[in-house]
């Protein structure tokens, strides 16, 4: 791809991922203000409310933005996630072949703003297939996770 075919493509993966945004919404509604718990290998999240649980996915991990830094870092190359969250996301390496751009196979974190890791994230969920995209805030960092339903 050259820069406009590939500028093309984020923002198809970013529409997209607002799309499947509306519809998670639509079909499961708006848990962004239910309290999330992400499992000790970030193999799912659950939402819950003050009855108790209300949703729960499946999840692979996308990247971390730190945004003190205004760093992103695919969760494949993250140390600091577990093994298993590590393994699962090594499939993104896959979106380098899609798009012949190398910072899908950079295992160093690199400067990205808040808008260029929602990108990184669509484009993540749209070679996962996935049903959207959630981000878990840890301080100033967040890890962008994609949703499966099952």
């Amino acid at each position: 791809m050259n820069a406009d075919e590939f500028d093309a493509y984020l923002a198809a993966c970013t529409q997209a991922l607002g799309d499947k945004q509306a519809q998670l919404v639509a079909t499961q509604g708006d848990f962004s203000s239910l309290s999330w718990k992400l499992d000790a290998t970030l193999q799912t999240v659950s939402f819950s409310d003050a009855a108790g649980e209300r949703l729960r996915f499946r999840i692979t991990a996308l990247g971390t933005y730190a945004a003190a830094q205004e760093t992103w870092k695919w969760a494949w190359a993250n140390t600091k996630l577990p093994t298993s969250a590590r393994d699962s996301a090594a499939v993104l390496k896959g979106l380098q072949a899609v798009t012949d751009y190398a910072c899908f196979i950079d295992d160093e974190a690199f400067a990205a703003d808040e808008g260029m890791a929602w990108e990184m994230a669509a484009a993540g969920v749209a070679y996962l297939r996935a049903d959207g995209c959630f981000r878990a805030r840890n301080r100033d960092t967040w890890l962008f996770i994609a949703l499966h339903r099952d």
